[in-house]
């Protein structure tokens, strides 16, 4: 293709509506109407001789010569920008803005009241909120920008963002201290012998554990799924259920009358605890000091 004389125009166009995948939001985006964004896409697609963007029910899913074009061209036009922008005069003291979390109760129990804690002494006219998601689910709104940071388990990322390790958590077992199936102690047997009930958003009744179980020639019976960390001592007080859960909300909830904790029976790899952001926010100064605020809380 000859680029000479190219309208770079184009391309911030092309980078826009990737990343909303609607084009009154890339429009919205760019400063044009909708009729211009639609000429414009127009334009870009006699330019690549490629359709590019798909209209479907959940917005404009690129082709394959989209995606190719938008991980060769974002780079460089961030470089571009930047070079020419330069970063904003940025203060935390006087920054008034309010940023949406997804992440999950144990996120909002375990990181959220370290983190309003600092956010008070920094930067006080800021607002926090959060909105709960189970694993893989937020990705959509980092996209549209309905969120400004997911906190997650790792895995499974989409290539348009970014995740940074924040801590490593290990699994304990909660039950009731007087639990006749445990005898106040934890073995494999006496594990898969108790009813167990887990956290599971979307309704499941397996995870992680049974595929441990599974390797080691066991089995469990998952009694109750719930759909937040928070409801489960309540449940297991008072009965021969148990529950797997992250060490640091398993120690807090161990602390309540009548509950105590166990190691895992079996050996098990703690979970890696991110944070994930759209790329495009790489080297935003208010995103960039959003995610030190974060690493702060659990440092």
């Amino acid at each position: 293709m000859n680029i000479e004389g190219f309208d770079l125009n184009l391309l911030k166009a092309l980078v826009a509506i990737y990343e909303e995948r609607q084009i009154t939001a890339a429009a919205d985006r760019l400063g044009i109407t909708q009729p211009g964004l639609s000429h414009v896409l127009s334009r870009l697609r006699a330019a690549f001789a490629d359709e590019l963007f798909i209209r479907r029910s959940g917005g404009m899913e690129p082709t394959v010569v989209a995606e190719d074009l938008y991980a060769r061209i974002r780079p460089g036009l961030r470089q571009l920008q930047d070079g020419i922008a330069g970063p904003a005069p940025f203060h935390p003291e006087t920054l008034e803005r309010t940023f949406v979390l997804g992440m999950n109760d144990y996120g909002a129990s375990v990181i959220l009241p370290v983190l309003i804690r600092l956010m008070a002494r920094a930067a006080p006219k800021v607002r926090l909120k959060t909105r709960h998601y189970m694993h893989g689910a937020q990705f959509d709104d980092l996209r549209q920008g309905s969120i400004d940071l997911s906190i997650s388990v790792s895995g499974g990322y989409p290539g348009w963002v970014n995740a940074e390790l924040l801590f490593r958590e290990a699994a304990r077992v909660v039950a009731d201290a007087e639990n006749p199936l445990l005898d106040g102690r934890m073995t494999i047997k006496k594990y898969a012998a108790c009813p167990h009930v887990i956290m599971a958003p979307d309704g499941g009744d397996r995870n992680w554990v049974d595929d441990h179980l599974a390797d080691l020639g066991a089995s469990r019976t998952v009694q109750h799924a719930v759909p937040h960390f928070l409801a489960i001592p309540a449940i297991i007080r008072g009965t021969p259920m148990i529950s797997t859960l992250p060490a640091r909300i398993a120690e807090t909830l161990g602390r309540d009358d009548g509950l105590t904790t166990y190691p895992l029976p079996f050996r098990a790899e703690p979970h890696q605890v991110v944070q994930i952001w759209p790329k495009r926010l790489d080297r935003d100064p208010v995103h960039r000091w959003l995610r030190e605020m974060v690493k702060s809380a659990v440092g």
